[in-house]
């Protein structure tokens, strides 16, 4: 068996060297992760898991859900019944025969606060009446209602004019054939849920 003379060792053992120290490497990659992967596994940190010995969340009833609520139910800073003041009134205490009444509604803010009210026609009801007789509403024949949203400052006020060209309503709609006489009527407005004082006028 011929020796080197140099002292060196044939290339093929540096090769299986070099293998071996490759497989070796290889060995402690794989070690190092196995060894991350079981401490994520420890820690509940793959897939999310919750641990085994936490309690199960409750859930809350039904009746604990929150309700659905009209949307002007949830309004910030809503007009409440008691800030605001409607008035109803008349341009004239008398009418001739070819005048037609101007009925005036009116809303004010009474209260020391800002607010937010729904003004409306939705809201409106211009409501005439003589004795116990139902004469005529705006909301019989009431088409394409909208909401109104306005701020009112303290003692701010609004108003809303209904020519009333002195015929009758019935609800629905229907048609009435009897026409408003000459004598003494009401007028009463009213803005959601707040009513005013009735106001009297005359025709002749």
């Amino acid at each position: 068996m011929n020796t080197p003379s140099s002292g060196r060792l044939p290339a093929s053992v540096y090769r299986r060297r070099r293998i071996t120290v490759g497989v070796i490497a290889l060995l402690v990659i794989a070690l190092v992760v196995w060894g991350i992967t079981a401490g994520l596994k420890a820690l509940g940190g793959e897939g999310e898991q919750e641990p085994k010995s936490q309690p199960p969340v409750a859930k809350e009833s039904p009746s604990a859900e929150p309700s659905e609520e009209p949307e002007e139910d949830r309004r910030q800073g809503q007009c409440a019944a008691n800030q605001i003041k409607v008035t109803a009134s008349t341009d004239s205490d008398n009418y001739g025969p070819e005048q037609n009444p101007v009925l005036i509604l009116t809303v004010e803010n009474i209260s020391d606060e800002e607010c937010e009210l729904n003004v409306g026609t939705g809201e409106q009801e211009f409501l005439i009446t003589s004795g116990s007789d139902r004469i005529f509403s705006t909301v019989d024949c009431a088409a394409n209602a909208e909401d109104i949203w306005l701020k009112f400052a303290p003692g701010h006020k609004e108003t809303a004019r209904f020519n009333w060209s002195r015929v009758r309503s019935s609800p629905g709609c229907k048609a009435v054939d009897v026409q408003p006489r000459p004598g003494t009527y009401v007028f009463t407005a009213k803005l959601g849920e707040v009513e005013s004082d009735p106001t009297r006028f005359n025709l002749t």
